[in-house]
């Protein structure tokens, strides 16, 4: 009886750590939403447009174009209008398109972020917390006429080293006792810094997330 006890307790014992294991193995399992220099969630930065077709269905994409800085670019949005919405911008001027120039992000409803938890609305503080504090270089938002700030340079931080291929776009959310002079001074740098003092001041979201092709 002692026997078939104990060979009893090994048994459930052997279970247990089973299925502790599997459990372990399940949580391991990647996140489908990550923005990687791979791609985003599911669009991958080396689809073509005829991938898409086949992984999302023809239904599920838009073609449009658009003006940057007087320039036409063609691009298609893949699920528009969900927050799961990827814009493609394509490098060919004109059909078929077969290479992805950028993929990028906006809603700040959608599911995708970094490994580190950076996603659309996201702070420039967890930014450059994520960059492990060095600071993010990007251009004035009073330099330009959409009041935007476009991400060029992490300075050498963890992002610039997991994410070469990663860029992003800011706006100021509102600003806090600034004064005129120290904002001045700020107006006067171009590409600014998130460690300037008036950013001390100045509380800015990230409103865009990008990777483009090398």
């Amino acid at each position: 009886m002692r026997k078939i006890l104990s060979l009893a307790l090994i048994g459930f014992v052997l279970a247990s750590c089973g299925g502790s294991s599997k459990k372990g193995t399940e949580e391991k399992q990647p996140d489908p939403n990550l923005i990687t220099c791979e791609g985003i969630g599911k669009v991958k930065l080396s689809y073509t447009h005829a991938d898409l077709e086949k992984e999302f269905g023809a239904d599920k994409l838009a073609d449009e174009t658009k003006d940057v800085d007087g320039k036409k670019l063609n691009i298609t949005k893949v699920l528009q209008g969900t927050p799961e919405e990827v814009v493609v911008t394509w490098s060919e001027a004109s059909a078929p398109f077969n290479k992805a120039a950028k993929l990028s992000v906006n809603n700040d409803m959608g599911p995708y972020q970094l490994e580190e938890g950076i996603r659309v609305g996201s702070t420039l503080k967890d930014l450059v917390k994520a960059n492990n504090f060095l600071p993010v270089t990007f251009t004035n938002f009073y330099s330009n006429v959409d009041g935007f700030g476009y991400i060029e340079d992490f300075n050498g931080g963890d992002l610039t080293q997991k994410y070469p291929c990663l860029g992003g776009v800011l706006d100021i959310d509102r600003t806090d006792n600034l004064e005129v002079r120290l904002l001045d001074d700020f107006k006067k740098e171009n590409p600014a810094k998130s460690n300037h003092k008036a950013m001390n001041f100045i509380y800015a979201n990230v409103v865009e997330l990008s990777i483009s092709a090398k």
